[in-house]
């Protein structure tokens, strides 16, 4: 029985450890599911949310993408109208220069007196209109800013010649030769020609006067026809070295990292200074031949029309020079700034859709196209059609319409002026009157006896007068003829009558 008791706890024990077994698989089961089932809903989760913000992403790019292209196309329609308004305004003056330089040539051609130095004028006359017109082409047409740019650059070293021939042909109406002989009327004030073309000089400019005029002007001929050939290649030169430069920007082969004055080690600087020279050699000879002969002619105001010429071609080479110099400076100083992290100049430059090279050259042919009008105001001024009329004679004084300020202040300091000196006058004499008359009082004797010595004097003064011309007279009779003595003895009347 003990043992069969034993037996039957056993196996009671058994099960309940079985069970607990159960139970213990069974909760780690449940636990296992639900543990699974969890981390599928967590998947879920996971890849709804990333769906969500995967669309949330789309999202933000397309209204980020929308309100950019809507800023562009704002900013292409501002810098749109801002160029529509700019090449209206480059127009309205490139018709006024062209509306006065008509009118100037045709006032000319009305009054075409000299031909041989007209048609130099007008050449001359030529230039504004064409300096404007190459200008706002270049704004309508910007590839073509380079083609246009040497025709402009030609034109104007073509000028620069064209006013040497036009003071030479004043002087010698077409003559060398006159020419030659007005500046040898000046050669002992004439610097002697520069040796580097002594080879062409015939002959030789110590033998005389004449060959030493002749050697100036065949220099100075020379040293502004240089610039006719020069002008036009450095003008290629810089169009090619600008071109090849953007297609090395365009690719990538250029590194971002310049620096400030990098301008200055670009093949276009020393293009510049190469045409700077070129001028500079042109003018010389220019200035040379005008000294030579600016007494000659004076009369034509031939400075005032050098200045009017120069002004063009000094003025737009330096303003584009300065530009480019302060775009690429410019431009470096915005590199630096946005490889430091500053991204708002990169939105600013790439908003205007041009390149600050772009803009450079397009404030550039603004400024040329307003300045054509003021020099061909400045044209109208200084080759007037009436010079070459038959009767000219120069104005000596200018009448300049003004509202007369300057003689108001001039008529009011008259007034002033004389009112203060006629009150100093009034003082003076209230003030010395009793003395002036005492001292005439007392000056009246001494004067009545110096009348009476002046008339003796005047006397014997007479009777030496008389005395003399008897002499004279009696001289020349000793050697005379009869008709000589009859004048003689009308000539000791009048005598007579002047003694006494």
């Amino acid at each position: 029985y003990n043992n069969r008791g034993g037996d039957s706890a056993g196996t009671g024990s058994n099960l309940f450890r079985s069970a607990i077994r159960y139970c213990n698989a069974f909760a780690i089961s449940i636990l296992t599911c639900c543990v699974v089932w969890i981390f599928l809903q967590l998947q879920y989760v996971w890849y709804t949310l990333n769906q969500e913000s995967e669309k949330m992403d789309k999202l933000l790019d397309e209204i980020q993408n929308q309100q950019t292209q809507d800023i562009d196309e704002l900013n292409q329609k501002v810098d749109d109208n801002h160029s529509l308004t700019l090449i209206q305004m480059a127009g309205t003056f490139t018709l006024l220069t062209c509306l006065i330089t008509l009118y100037h040539m045709t006032t000319h051609l009305r009054n075409y007196h000299e031909p041989i130095v007209q048609k130099r004028i007008i050449s001359i006359l030529w230039m504004c209109p064409i300096y404007a017109l190459t200008a706002f082409l270049s704004l309508l047409i910007p590839s073509a800013d380079g083609y246009l740019g040497v025709i402009r650059d030609f034109y104007e070293a073509y000028t620069v010649y064209n006013f040497l021939s036009l003071l030479i042909n004043i002087l010698g109406r077409g003559d060398r030769d006159v020419v030659v002989n007005v500046l040898a009327e000046h050669a002992e004030h004439l610097k002697p020609p520069t040796k580097c073309f002594s080879s062409c000089y015939h002959p030789l400019p110590e033998t005389s006067n004449q060959a030493k005029a002749n050697a100036v002007l065949f220099e100075c001929q020379v040293l502004v026809m240089q610039f006719v050939f020069c002008r036009p290649l450095t003008s290629i030169a810089s169009f090619v070295s600008f071109t090849l430069m953007q297609n090395r920007e365009s690719e990538g082969t250029n590194s971002s990292d310049h620096g400030p004055w990098d301008f200055f080690k670009t093949p276009n600087f020393y293009i510049s200074m190469i045409t700077n020279i070129s001028v500079f050699l042109a003018f010389t000879g220019l200035l040379k031949f005008y000294h030579a002969v600016a007494n000659n002619l004076l009369w034509c105001q031939p400075f005032n029309k050098f200045m009017a010429i120069k002004g063009i071609v000094f003025l737009t080479f330096w303003q584009g020079l300065l530009i480019a110099i302060f775009v690429s400076i410019h431009e470096a100083r915005n590199k630096d700034d946005n490889n430091s992290g500053n991204s708002t100049s990169t939105k600013k430059s790439s908003s205007t859709g041009k390149s600050a090279q772009e803009q450079a050259t397009q404030i550039q042919h603004i400024l040329i196209c307003l300045e054509m009008v003021f020099f061909s105001i400045a044209h109208l001024c200084v080759f007037p059609a009436e010079e070459w009329e038959p009767n000219y004679r120069p104005k000596e004084t200018r009448i300049i319409p003004s509202m007369g300020i300057t003689d108001f202040a001039r008529d009011v300091k008259f007034l002033v002026t004389s009112h203060r000196n006629r009150s100093t006058k009034n003082k003076r004499s209230a003030g010395n009157s009793m003395d002036e008359d005492d001292e005439e009082a007392a000056a009246a004797p001494a004067k009545h006896d110096t009348e009476i010595v002046g008339l003796q004097n005047s006397s014997n003064n007479s009777k030496t007068t008389y005395s003399d011309a008897l002499s004279t007279s009696s001289s020349v009779s000793s050697s005379s003829s009869p008709t000589t003595s009859r004048r003689k003895a009308s000539n000791n009347k009048y005598y007579q009558q002047a003694a006494s």
